[in-house]
């Protein structure tokens, strides 16, 4: 009788043993895929990231050449107004001078400004183009970050309730009669 008692109980402590093991194994299981998921999430974040740097170095770039490009345009405008003044003074002491050669110069710095203005606001409307993209990828990518985050904090509690149940194992085992 006291034998079948034992043998029952210890039936009793296998299928006990034997159900936390297969819920230790579903949290491991569960802890590994939100890894994954994460991994997935990180690895694809990064890219994005990688791609919006690359796009802002591209933008860079083109902000310097816009900037380059204002530069010549003042410098042209300033060239265009030396000889627009020329002009004026030779026209104001009584057409003393080429006012005709002056206009020609003036004309023709108001072409560079123009072709100036034109090149720059040009760069200007590609580089704000990159930025705009960039600043979504970035936008993507945190997403995917938030997300990647949510899959780590899952994956801890995954683990902590695998850790739990393994210690409740340890308990009942510890318990098992020798």
């Amino acid at each position: 009788m006291i034998s079948e008692l034992i043998e029952e109980d210890a039936r009793s402590l296998e299928e006990i043993l034997s159900g936390l093991n297969k819920e230790a194994a579903k949290h491991k299981a569960a802890r590994d895929d939100y890894h994954k998921q994460a991994a997935v999430l990180a690895e694809k974040r990064d890219k994005l990231q990688a791609q919006a740097r690359k796009l802002s170095s591209q933008a860079a770039v083109y902000r310097q050449q816009r900037d380059e490009c204002n530069i010549s345009a003042r410098e042209a405008k300033q060239k265009r107004d030396e000889w627009n003044d020329r002009a004026a003074r030779m026209k104001a002491a009584g057409g003393l001078g080429d006012i005709g050669e002056a206009r020609n110069q003036a004309q023709n710095w108001h072409q560079k400004v123009l072709k100036y203005s034109q090149d720059g606001q040009s760069l200007h409307e590609k580089m704000h183009s990159l930025m705009d993209e960039a600043d979504g990828l970035r936008a993507q990518a945190q997403d995917l970050h938030e997300k990647c985050l949510i899959c780590r904090k899952a994956a801890d509690s995954e683990h902590e309730k695998y850790i739990a149940t393994v210690r409740r194992i340890e308990k009942a085992r510890d318990n098992l009669p020798d």
